[in-house]
């Protein structure tokens, strides 16, 4: 998730870093497109399309605000890092991953990605399947391997030099990543959202405050539809401690954040 106003992630939901402007507000991947969510009413807004890679869709696994206000994607299905020149409307290819192939095989090659970028310019670049950090070049797109995670982390953030993450799919919690290892230190578990969270994306902004998106996809019932949707929170960084807002609601149009 990318917060702006305070903040900076996936962000796609985007994550975070340093643009700062005077509304509150996070732009948040759904799918191939931007939407806008108002911190202070949940509402989400479509912004527009990613627009396409050749001939695929694209879709942002991870969104992150440089520190010089850029804003760049890391994009799942294309293997591939973005520059967002202006979201919903302008979308241009940085350069290859180089991850093809590491991905979830049985589905699509899915790496479920997330991006964080610090205050030094230095890039991250995590996935949930295969559970590894990179250090990713934003100029050129190409990564570096660091290290296994050893948790699920589906979104990270980062504040300074620190970098944070949130594991789920059964190591749901609040974790540090130390940089130079790729190895988390869970900081706060959450047994409640066991299950029943497929995600979370968090975002710091301008003041410290970090924020997340929870987004739930619990399993089906017999005979009845899967059910998907997200709620917006307040974490605490020093001690993980989530703090639910509610529900993100927006247009038909959004399936889910």
């Amino acid at each position: 998730m990318s917060l702006r106003a305070l903040l900076a992630a996936a962000a796609v939901f985007v994550l975070l870093t340093g643009k700062v402007t005077a509304e509150p507000f996070a732009f948040v991947a759904a799918y191939d497109q931007i939407y806008r969510v108002d911190l202070a009413t949940r509402q989400a807004s479509l912004v527009g399309d990613n627009g396409r890679y050749g001939s695929q869709p694209i879709v942002f696994k991870g969104l992150a605000y440089a520190p010089s206000g850029a804003l760049y994607g890391a994009s799942d299905n294309t293997k591939g890092l973005f520059r967002i020149d202006a979201p919903g409307v302008s979308t241009n290819f940085v350069g290859s991953l180089g991850l093809g192939g590491q991905g979830d095989q049985a589905n699509f090659d899915a790496l479920d990605l997330g991006l964080a970028i610090g205050c030094d310019n230095q890039s991250w670049l995590t996935s949930t399947f295969a559970q590894k950090l990179w250090k990713l070049d934003a100029a050129t797109g190409a990564t570096t391997f660091v290290g296994s995670l050893g948790a699920k982390i589906t979104g990270i953030a980062a504040k300074g030099r620190e970098l944070y993450g949130f594991g789920s799919r059964g190591d749901d919690g609040f974790y540090r990543i130390d940089t130079a290892t790729g190895r988390t230190t869970l900081i706060r578990s959450y047994p409640s959202l066991v299950g029943k969270a497929s995600s979370i994306w968090p975002a710091f902004d301008a003041s410290g405050q970090l924020w997340a998106i929870v987004t739930y996809m619990p399993p089906p019932l017999p005979g009845v539809p899967g059910v998907r949707w997200s709620e917006l929170a307040k974490v605490d960084a020093a001690t993980g401690e989530l703090t639910m807002l509610g529900a993100i609601t927006g247009p038909e149009t959004l399936e889910f954040i």
